[in-house]
């Protein structure tokens, strides 16, 4: 069965006191690749910046967790979003070893949920 969502494929980031933060994201839906590029306030910023002008779905994350889970260097970052989208704020988790590839992960998440259900009435 081919998935309709929207899904992570690359993230490239960058950033720095001169530069400031950068990120490309290459997603796909329905099997077709979408590419583009954003700057932010800091990594996850640039790449919940890129993720949205990629979908064209304009989603600001308002709250941010991120957790260690796991032992040692081998734990895994955990991180917890908040997404206002519109007419809709979602909770969404995800997890990698790299926590701004997680943010990224889970605003895919929130994104997919948006788009799957329809906005509450009234």
């Amino acid at each position: 069965m081919t998935s309709t969502g929207w899904r992570l494929d690359a993230i490239t980031y960058s950033g720095g006191t001169q530069d400031g933060p950068r990120a490309t994201v290459k997603l796909f839906k329905s099997g077709e690749p979408v590419q583009a590029e954003g700057s932010g306030t800091g990594l996850i910023d640039a790449v919940c910046s890129s993720i949205s002008q990629a979908t064209g779905v304009e989603a600001r994350v308002v709250a941010f967790r991120a957790y260690s889970v796991g032992p040692g260097s081998a734990a895994v970052g955990e991180v917890e979003l908040e997404v206002e989208l519109p007419r809709r704020r979602l909770a969404v988790r995800a997890s990698s070893t790299d926590v701004v590839e997680a943010a990224g992960l889970a605003l895919i998440a929130a994104l997919n949920q948006y788009n799957a259900e329809p906005p509450p009435r009234g």
